[in-house]
């Protein structure tokens, strides 16, 4: 967060605890600290993985670091994961935050190292300029 917050803070930081989530098919149990920070309409994300089987952990454990997902806010997830099926993604990471009301999806592509997220605050439409179906 330091070597960002000159560009995005100051950080928001969520740690929800362990949540539910589906990766590859399969249930898991997850945690995750979350920091977001913001420059005009630009949203940073950073992913702390704290346990369970996640997107980040391979992504951390392959050696990789830096971008690892763009996020989109999206009306409805649904949508966008049949749209962007034709472009050869697949759902390999989701869930929805009850408390929230929140859900999400990962998204990969062979060949592609960049994962991409949609996310619904479900019921809103999000803000301008993001996409909405």
């Amino acid at each position: 967060m330091e070597h960002y917050e000159p560009l995005f803070g100051p950080f928001v930081i969520l740690d929800n605890g362990p949540f539910d989530a589906v990766y590859h098919g399969r249930p898991e149990r997850a945690e995750l600290i979350v920091a977001f920070g913001r420059s005009g309409p630009l949203e940073i994300e950073l992913v702390e993985w704290v346990a369970g089987a996640t997107p980040h952990r391979d992504f951390i454990r392959s050696g990789r670091e830096g971008l690892q997902h763009l996020r989109f806010p999206v009306a409805s997830i649904h949508p966008w994961v049949e749209t962007t099926a034709a472009l050869g993604y697949e759902p390999v990471w989701s869930g929805r935050y009850l408390e929230h009301d929140i859900e999400w999806c990962y998204l990969a592509r062979p060949g592609d190292p960049l994962m991409i997220e949609f996310v619904s605050k479900c019921g809103l439409e999000p803000a301008s300029p993001y996409p909405s179906r």
